[in-house]
């Protein structure tokens, strides 16, 4: 064998060998990654489990108010780019179905949207919370119960003030001394803060 064929092939399989360490060092750094990805995942679903047991306390009991039932689900826990999601409610007794634009009428989802963001509100740690004309597109029934959602939120959160804006009178309002109201009354805004009796 000739001396340049020797080194050169010596030279290749030097190269060789040093590839092959690389690519061990990768695999193992990736069989690492891949652990701490598992363990980081295990931490996040915890984490994620725990915080949706407390809105789905918070959403039950809103929907329970308005005469309804439900829940918040995690769909594809296990996957961060499939996660999610997913929000169930019956009305009238019937059994809670996924909320999706084919089932509920538009009131119903409305409805169902606003008690889910009131019981995350619940986990701000603001004093202050808004809810800005939430009852522009509702019909009376739909808007009544929102707006009792809404006291119900106030009275289960004592160190909480709410300042809601809209363009209709809620009698539902009267009942709550922490619910301040701002509505258009012939061409300007006013603002009313709700008093309730004896206060």
């Amino acid at each position: 064998m000739s001396p340049r064929v020797e080194k050169t092939y010596q030279r290749f399989l030097r190269l060789y060998e040093e590839l092959k360490e690389k690519i061990a060092a990768l695999a193992e750094n990736k069989r690492k990654l891949l652990e701490e990805i598992e363990v980081r995942k295990g931490v996040w679903l915890e984490k994620l489990s725990g915080i949706l047991a407390d809105i789905n306390r918070s959403y039950r009991r809103l929907l329970q108010t308005i005469g309804a039932e439900g829940e918040v689900k995690i769909v594809s826990p296990h996957s961060f780019e499939e996660a999610g999601l997913e929000l169930t409610v019956g009305f009238y007794g019937a059994s809670p179905i996924r909320l999706d634009a084919y089932t509920q009428s538009g009131g119903e989802r409305s409805t169902t949207i606003m008690a889910f963001l009131l019981a995350l509100q619940e986990h701000v740690a603001s004093p202050i919370r808004a809810v800005d004309e939430f009852d522009v597109h509702m019909d009376p029934k739909n808007r009544e119960a929102v707006a009792q959602l809404i006291v119900e939120t106030a009275r289960e959160n004592p160190g909480t003030q709410y300042l809601v804006i809209t363009p209709w009178h809620h009698p539902v309002f009267d009942e709550e001394a922490r619910v301040i109201v701002v509505q258009k009354v012939g061409g300007r805004s006013e603002v009313a803060v709700v008093e309730a009796e004896g206060a």
